[in-house]
């Protein structure tokens, strides 16, 4: 195959018969303009066929990315002279303007071939010449037209329709300003278009298609600021509606929860560069939940009958139980439902600030929970034994007449 030149009829269609100054188109006959789209068409499933079977023969990566790109910048080359050619082509006759039209489609049906059987070989951060660039664009503006009218009943009510047509503007819009795009680019916004197609074919427009739409876009890394906003803000909106501080808690856990199973490509992404979905959006999850937990540990009402700061020398008890026997008390209580708070981590901070030992004058809440879970055999001897004397006591005791 090296030896030869594969797009031997390609070239001379392009390079030769398509040239008014080398060839008088009037003088070809049906029969031989019949004959020349079959030659092409020939060349076409030749080629694929031959860079299939080179693909498997060939375990060296080096040398089939060599191959591929051999065979891209010599259809790219093509390609462009028959796009200058074809409007002076047209005004010579219809013969000219028919085999030139069908060699531009025999090229681009061999370039969608290379680039969807082996993109991976492909600079994808070099420029798709204008010409391919034309041609992938009408197609993906094509395509988009089926499912747009499904996309915006889908997104009605959000950005989302919005979102991704902005997204689509370097394929679908012939604007003066978008004059060029990368590989990387193309491919994204082709598998794009592939995913909504698929989800279009379900015909739904109910909420759960709109979640499906979300979903896909973190799957496919559509790391937009937009779309980032939308997603984070679509919680919060929800998490607002809630008057309780632990059923918001609750609400965002399960949300980063469902976020943190979705699956999504990191070999893609729309911005490359640019931190991909699951990193941004993960981190807002950690500044909410860390807000929320500041917040929960900050919220904690003064007694109302006092005017000494918390844990001042004045407002601390002394006891002579240690941190450790402290704790584990407060547990047992917190445990048995004999005092109540909003979990354990409140007791310790409600109360830790108010009590001192021997040995320490101001106690940590975080230490008290801690200590809580890591108590030896003898703290809970001592609190056993502190515990009876308390019982003894209590049933001594006279009440007072």
């Amino acid at each position: 195959m090296e030896e030869n030149y594969a797009l031997l009829w390609l070239d001379l269609v392009v390079t030769t018969i398509l040239d008014p100054s080398k060839t008088n188109l009037s003088t070809i006959g049906n029969a031989e303009l019949q004959n020349l789209d079959s030659l092409m068409q020939q060349e076409i499933r030749l080629n694929k066929t031959l860079l299939s079977q080179a693909y498997l023969r060939m375990f060296n990566k080096r040398k089939i990315q060599r191959l591929v790109g051999q065979y891209h910048r010599s259809l790219f080359l093509l390609l462009e002279t028959a796009v200058e050619r074809h409007p002076q082509i047209n005004t010579t006759s219809e013969k000219a303007k028919s085999l030139g039209k069908t060699a531009i489609e025999a090229i681009n049906e061999l370039l969608d071939f290379i680039e969807h059987r082996f993109g991976e070989y492909i600079d994808l951060d070099s420029w798709v010449p204008s010409a391919h660039l034309s041609n992938v664009g009408e197609s993906a503006a094509e395509r988009i037209s089926r499912v747009w009218p499904w996309l915006e009943i889908t997104c009605s009510g959000t950005p989302l329709a919005a979102m991704l047509s902005e997204a689509l503007s370097p394929l679908i819009q012939a604007s003066p300003k978008v004059k060029r795009a990368t590989f990387r680019q193309v491919f994204y916004l082709k598998e794009l278009i592939d995913q909504l197609e698929k989800l279009a074919s379900s015909q739904t427009t109910d909420e759960q298609a709109r979640k499906l739409l979300v979903n896909m876009l973190v799957f496919l890394n559509f790391n937009s600021r937009s779309f980032i906003d939308h997603y984070t803000n679509g919680i919060s909106s929800g998490i607002e509606m809630l008057q309780d501080a632990d059923e918001k808690r609750y609400a965002l856990l399960r949300a980063c929860k469902e976020f943190t199973q979705l699956h999504y490509q990191s070999e893609l992404s729309l911005h490359p560069g640019q931190p991909d979905v699951k990193t941004a959006i993960g981190r807002w999850f950690d500044a909410e939940l860390q807000f929320m937990e500041k917040q929960r540990q900050w919220d904690l009402p003064l007694p109302a009958t006092s005017t000494t700061a918390p844990g001042s020398e004045q407002t601390k008890v002394l006891c002579f139980l240690s941190i450790d026997q402290i704790a584990l008390v407060l547990r047992a209580l917190d445990s048995l439902r004999i005092i109540q708070a909003r979990s354990l981590n409140s007791v310790f901070q409600h109360i830790a600030p108010y009590l001192s030992t021997p040995r320490k004058k101001d106690i940590s809440w975080e230490s008290m929970r801690t200590k809580a879970y890591q108590f030896e055999e003898s703290d809970r001897q001592q609190v056993l034994r502190v515990l009876e004397k308390v019982r003894v006591w209590i049933s001594e005791d006279q009440p007072h007449r």
